[in-house]
C-alpha cells in the first residue's frame, strides 16, 4: 500500500474537523457506535474520522455532518467566486479588445 505524505496544513484541518464532529457527537450523547450506525460505518472508522485520518472519505465526513444536522455548514466550501486564482486566470484570458459585430446585409 502506498502512503501519501499530506501537508501539515491538511492534517491540521482534518484533525480540526474530526474534533468538531466528535464534539457534536458527544453533545448529542451519542456513542461512536450510535454515529457509526447512523452513517453506515464501523465504530473504528468513526474513531479514525474523529482523529482526522486522511484515509477517511469525504462522503463519510459529510454523512456524519448530515446526520447531526450540520451539513449546511459546508455549503460555502470551494465556491467558484472565492477562487481568487481561478478568477484572476479567467480575467487574464479575456480578450483585450472587443470588436463590434458587423451587420451582414442579406438583401439581394
Amino acid at each position: 500500500m502506498t502512503h501519501i505524505r499530506h501537508p501539515d496544513d491538511i492534517k491540521h484541518q482534518l484533525c480540526l474537523l474530526g474534533e468538531r464532529i466528535r464534539t457534536a457527537r458527544v453533545r448529542r450523547r451519542w456513542s461512536r457506535v450510535d454515529l457509526a450506525t447512523r452513517v453506515g460505518a464501523g465504530r473504528r472508522t468513526i474513531a479514525r474520522l474523529e482523529e482526522g485520518s486522511p484515509g477517511i472519505s469525504l462522503g463519510l465526513f459529510l454523512s456524519a455532518l448530515w446526520v447531526m444536522g450540520l451539513s449546511d455548514s459546508v455549503k460555502d466550501i470551494a465556491l467558484p467566486e472565492s477562487d481568487k486564482v481561478g478568477v484572476f486566470l479567467d480575467k487574464k484570458r479575456q480578450p483585450k479588445h472587443v470588436h463590434r459585430e458587423r451587420k451582414i446585409n442579406l438583401d439581394f
